[in-house]
């Protein structure tokens, strides 16, 4: 989850500046205020797991791959299971399920070959 802080602009309180920096504080005149909000951003990843027990890979999306790789290693998903354990290898960020869904199945589509050309590409 991404969070970001935006400083919202009140009302002019006649400052005479851009309005961002009040002359008075918030006890001198309490109806001209600064508020910050904030606005949660669900981030969503796609990741390539491999295999310790036998070196495959494994590809899919999540919004919370820390706790997605948790299950993965607890045995909890039927299709992994018989792998344990799992390691990360490369979490890429979307901003919304769809472009991560979208970019999990071109991943799932490449080669051997091209998948781990894919991966020296894009890890740091």
């Amino acid at each position: 989850m991404v969070i970001v802080a935006q400083l919202v602009r009140v009302p002019d309180c006649g400052s005479g500046g851009r309005g961002f920096e009040p002359r008075l504080s918030p006890r001198e005149n309490p109806e001209h205020f600064y508020v910050w909000g904030f606005l949660f951003l669900d981030m969503f990843y796609v990741y390539i797991r491999k295999s310790q027990k036998n070196g495959s890979f494994y590809i899919g999306q999540t919004n919370d791959f820390n706790a997605r790789l948790k299950r993965h290693n607890a045995g909890e998903n039927k299709s992994t299971k018989a792998y344990l354990p799992w390691i990360e290898i490369l979490v890429l960020s979307k901003n919304s399920r769809s472009e991560a869904m979208i970019l999990e199945k071109k991943i799932k589509n490449l080669s051997h070959k091209r998948l781990l050309d894919f991966i020296n590409k894009y890890s740091r």
